[in-house]
């Protein structure tokens, strides 16, 4: 054969095999409905066992939404903008956010960058999703939810971290000015804690899973453990609407993750004059304003409603009501990949892959704390952080000059550069969404002037970090139930911090017999013991403060409450319980309530102690558990190398169905801060299974 003639042979199959290569990676994976076994077990969590990842994420997706179909399309319909087409003006707000950040624009500039594996994934968990719609159609919503496009339902996870790193807190102080609610004051977040064998009284690394999250809803904590045989395997918590794990525990390893408070997001005001229209100066240059027009489609409304969006240099730009215009960077609208960084921390089998994984510096923010079966631990202030103008004529806490490009950062540090531990000396490392300079021993801390002041990391402890250190210390070694002990613990330490901007020290110094009327309550507090269970009286009073002081201060974060706010936050106090209840003698638990469907009862807990209740008004006079202590795992690794032991308890239950059986059985448990035990030997759990079956076909 002529060399050319071959050269141009070869040319063409290699091209033919190319193209059967990339229309294999399009095509939709393999499903065997037939082969994807899932395993209900006594608590209705469902076990997923397949051959292949996408097969289990399949079952996965059909699963969920047996017990949750309704969120999860909440979730399809705000990666389309089309939240509003159900919920009505409600949604529309969310679909103006989505349309503004341009998430699905992001998706699509980043889809070839993907791994094959985790879009095959998530195309499989999409399409159990379909075909769950598909028998069930008088579940679905509306016609706007499917098709599901999976650049539709990637954009719905770019938009939610973006949200988990600040846009709803920096959008209305930009459009209207208004001071965010102090939610600071109420501790909002999550506890993680890490033991060394070399800590533990039984030579066993042990891990602590505690998320603080709503109990209901979007992002309300949804157990599972998926297993292929394809080398994943991991049981753990997710959110409605994930094809996988978020945290939780693998044969090998496990880690936890709660919030940090890193600067994620900066804040640009834009230079504009009248005599500029539609332009904005950088550097001397007047630069065009890119505008475009948001649809809006409101349920209840038969015309669409149009929205103007801006996009500077700087990244999504809104206008004020007075016509200035400020524009928002953040990392999380730079990177759609996050979901596959968690595939890949699925997968890992152990510190080394695990590790590899967080390399993809793909996730924006969330601390992770570490163990393994090999005795590593390990803690990272994890984040995608860029590296940013050291100048200090610039305050990258408080809004930037936008009509400079030196305040516009590019590239992102590796993550080499994060404050980070492994295998402290102390044996221990912990977060509770607390400073990463304070995750273990004195000794062993990290000193925050070696890292950049500008990722503007937390430096405070606040009271669940003061209360677990408190406790932790006293103890040589760390047995399986300290650990316990000191996760359920509803104290607030000896000396109560106030460090989210302003004391309210105040309330305990008020001179009960100058007030005659509020010396009840005012004497209930001082003589409180710190314990916020249900049955204190004084936790009820400290509790309503919790939620009266940000009132009274009215947004003045750095200032100390004085004696007159905090006589007036005691009367406050007094006049909602009596007009309530007529009297002020009343416990915690009196109008603390755990809500479920029609029933409810008393609740222990409080903001920023460790077992953290976070409540919302309800009923007549009463306060209702809206979020706080969630998904609760304990996890051992034996010496021996078998699988781990791991115990687990949700709020409620597996079913979001009001009569189902597993709609609260796990409450009473989780309200007697009591566990179950989690499986993951898949003969065992397939022998004790209440309910074994395939996704219909």
């Amino acid at each position: 054969m002529n060399r050319n003639v071959l050269g141009v042979f070869l040319f063409l199959f290699t091209l033919l095999v190319f193209q059967k290569s990339i229309a294999q990676e399009n095509q939709n994976p393999i499903i065997r409905v037939e082969k994807i076994n899932i395993a209900r077990d006594g608590f209705g969590v469902p076990h997923i066992f397949a051959p292949t990842d996408p097969e289990v994420a399949y079952g996965l997706a059909w699963a969920h939404s047996e017990d949750d179909f309704t969120t999860i399309q909440t979730l399809l319909l705000t990666g389309k903008g089309k939240l509003a087409t159900y919920l009505g003006k409600k949604g529309a707000p969310i679909d103006f956010v989505v349309g503004l950040l341009n998430t699905k624009a992001i998706v699509k500039a980043q889809m070839s960058q993907f791994d094959p594996k985790f879009l095959q994934l998530v195309k499989g968990y999409l399409m159990g999703l379909e075909a769950f719609a598909k028998a069930h159609p008088d579940q679905v919503l509306n016609k706007q939810v499917f098709p599901i496009t999976i650049e539709d339902y990637l954009a719905s996870t770019v938009f939610s971290v973006a949200v988990f790193c600040g846009v709803d807190k920096a959008l209305p102080k930009i459009l209207n000015g208004t001071i965010p609610h102090l939610t600071g004051f109420t501790g909002e977040g999550s506890n993680a804690i890490a033991v060394n064998a070399s800590k533990s009284a039984t030579g066993e690394n042990m891990l602590v899973i505690n998320a603080h999250q709503p109990i209901e809803g979007a992002t309300a904590f949804y157990e599972a453990h998926l297993q292929s045989e394809e080398g994943w395997n991991i049981l753990g918590g997710l959110f409605p609407g994930a094809p996988l794990i978020f945290h939780g525990v693998t044969p090998n390893l496990a880690w936890a993750h709660t919030v940090n408070f890193q600067d994620k997001i900066d804040i640009y005001q834009l230079q504009t004059d009248k005599a500029h229209p539609n332009q904005y100066k950088v550097d001397g240059e007047w630069l065009p304003l890119e505008m475009r027009k948001v649809k809006l489609s409101i349920k209840g409304i038969p015309f669409p409603i149009y929205k103007k969006v801006y996009q500077s240099i700087y990244g999504p730009t809104v206008a004020t009501p007075k016509g200035e215009y400020f524009s928002m960077r953040l990392p999380a609208l730079m990177d759609a990949g996050a979901l596959q960084q968690w595939y890949a921390m699925n997968k890992a089998t152990n510190f080394t892959s695990f590790k590899a994984a967080l390399t993809q510096n793909h996730l924006p923010m969330f601390n992770i704390v570490y163990a393994d079966k090999r005795d590593t631990i390990f803690y990272i202030s994890n984040g995608k952080m860029p590296y940013r103008n050291a100048d200090t004529a610039f305050h990258w806490s408080s809004t930037l000059p936008g009509n400079t490009r030196a305040t516009l950062w590019t590239k992102f540090k590796p993550l080499s550069e994060l404050p980070q531990y492994t295998n402290p000396a102390s044996g221990y490392l912990f977060n509770t969404n607390h400073s990463p300079f304070l995750a273990t021993a004195v000794q062993d801390n990290l000193n925050p002037k070696n890292f950049d002041a500008n990722d503007g990391y937390e430096l405070y402890h606040d009271n669940r970090s003061q209360r677990a250190k408190e406790m932790i210390e006293v103890l040589d070694k760390i047995s399986y139930e300290d650990l316990k002990r000191i996760k359920f613990d509803r104290h607030l330490p000896s000396t109560i911090l106030f460090p989210y901007g302003f004391n309210a020290d105040n309330m305990f110094l008020v001179d009960e017999t100058k007030y005659a009327t509020l010396s009840p309550i005012i004497t209930t507090l001082k003589s409180w013991d710190h314990n916020a269970v249900a049955e204190s009286k004084g936790a009820l009073i400290y509790n309503l403060a919790y939620y009266y002081v940000p009132q009274i201060m009215q947004g003045r974060k750095n200032d100390k409450l004085t004696i007159e706010e905090a006589v007036l936050v005691y009367q406050t106090i007094y006049d909602f319980l009596m007009k309530n209840y007529g009297r002020t003698d009343l416990t915690l638990g009196d109008v603390q309530r755990l809500v479920r469907g029609t029933e409810n009862w008393p609740q222990g807990g409080m903001p920023d102690v460790l077992a953290a209740v976070m409540t919302e008004p309800f009923g007549a006079g009463q306060r209702k558990m809206n979020s706080g202590d969630a998904y609760i795992g304990f996890v051992r690794f034996p010496k021996d190398g078998s699988l781990p032991f791991i115990e687990t308890v949700n709020t409620f239950g597996a079913s979001s169905h009001i009569g189902a059986p597993h709609f609260a059985d796990q409450r009473a448990m989780y309200q007697a801060q009591q566990v179950k035990k989690m499986i993951m030997e898949k003969d065992e759990v397939l022998k004790n299974a209440e309910k074994i079956y395939h996704p219909e076909l």
